[in-house]
């Protein structure tokens, strides 16, 4: 008679007998600094090496950093832009070994050309072959090229890195600070998911609700426009607008009628802020932003007001800046303008030889728009 064969045991050396598990990492901080220096061959003549502002970045230590530049630095009869990047100050960062006064980094340097790409870089970025750097907090301790360019070659109007004689330099950097350890339970890659499967249940909300409102199921409003009507649902205009639960709360005309007349904005951007309403976004936020920024504030949407303003800051540049400041002024919104104050602030130089930014802040009578432009330069 044949014997069964012997079941193998279950062991409980492999994952299935795990319940903690454990993870190293490395703690790093990422940032960049543009600097940008304008009149270059006149900058270039007035001394044999010049340095950027001090600048500070990332969110995790408190360190200064500064960019030099020689632009004629004479190597075997051959003159090169010399660039190097010093530790300043090290602070209390997170990162800092305080006693020995050293920052561990990577760093890459890249001159942009006009619209901001990077045409020429050097330099290395955290990977398998990148060798760690340690700054020090001594004067003439610096990383970076005796030869990062030959200097006519830098200034070949073939090559366009110095475009309208400006040079723009990008550094990044990053930190690496100490090591850094994780211990959870067997099943903490499951509940690493658990953002995910957050936001996709966030997506199916947003869509099943948006489906109310595209194919019109259970509607019990009518909101009219200059050339339609479009279907809605009172109790979710007043969950997300206190203007409207204000009209259907208290015995006005929309209330006995059922109808909304919005006929002072374009059609499309009536259904772009309904779109919000009910998704918590909409297709039109690229190219009707300022609209969709004025009836959110006119009908108290929060959320729609704060993506205008964020889309809008994004998208900042010398041609609109003086409008969106008007516009971030007049309908309140406290973040567009600030952003803006700062954009025309870095810029003013610029800006001030615009026609069109004088002429809109010339036609300005509001005195107080002008007053925080002068308090926030202080």
């Amino acid at each position: 008679m044949a014997q069964n064969p012997a079941k193998r045991k279950l062991s409980t050396d492999g994952s299935d007998g795990v319940t903690l598990v454990g993870e190293t990492d490395v703690d790093q901080d990422e940032f960049s600094f543009v600097w940008t220096v304008r009149h270059f061959s006149v900058v270039s003549q007035l001394g044999s090496c010049f340095k950027s502002p001090i600048f500070h970045g990332g969110s995790n230590f408190n360190h200064a950093w500064q960019m030099q530049i020689r632009p004629k630095e004479e190597v075997e009869e051959v003159e090169y832009l010399s660039l190097r990047l010093f530790l300043v100050d090290c602070g209390e960062g997170l990162h800092c070994h305080s006693n020995a006064k050293v920052v561990k980094a990577n760093y890459q340097f890249a001159i942009l050309d006009a619209n901001g790409q990077p045409i020429y870089k050097r330099g290395q970025a955290p990977g398998a072959t990148a060798t760690v750097l340690e700054f020090k907090l001594q004067p003439l301790y610096g990383w970076g090229y005796t030869k990062f360019i030959v200097s006519d070659d830098l200034t070949n109007p073939e090559r366009k890195l110095v475009v309208d004689d400006t040079l723009t330099i990008r550094c990044q950097i990053w930190i690496c600070g100490g090591l850094k350890e994780k211990l959870g339970n067997s099943n903490e890659d499951t509940n690493s998911n658990l953002s995910l499967r957050k936001r996709m249940a966030r997506e199916k909300v947003a869509m099943d609700i948006g489906k109310l409102l595209k194919e019109s199921i259970g509607t019990d409003v009518t909101i009219s426009t200059k050339i339609r009507l479009l279907k809605a649902h009172k109790a979710i205009l007043m969950a997300r607008s206190s203007v409207f639960a204000a009209m259907f709360n208290v015995n006005m005309l929309e209330k006995q009628l059922n109808v909304v007349q919005i006929i002072d904005f374009d059609d499309d951007v009536v259904k772009g802020m309904l779109e919000h309403v009910y998704t918590g976004e909409t297709k039109l936020m690229a190219e009707r932003a300022q609209e969709l920024l004025k009836i959110a504030e006119k009908y108290d949407m929060t959320g729609l007001k704060e993506d205008c303003e964020y889309q809008l800051a994004d998208n900042l540049n010398m041609k609109n800046a003086a409008a969106i400041l008007v516009l971030a002024h007049v309908h309140n919104a406290p973040f567009l303008k600030q952003k803006t104050i700062h954009f025309i602030n870095m810029n003013k130089e610029e800006l001030l030889k615009s026609p069109t930014f004088r002429e809109t802040m010339k036609s300005q009578t509001d005195i107080s728009l002008c007053m925080d432009i002068l308090f926030s330069q202080q």
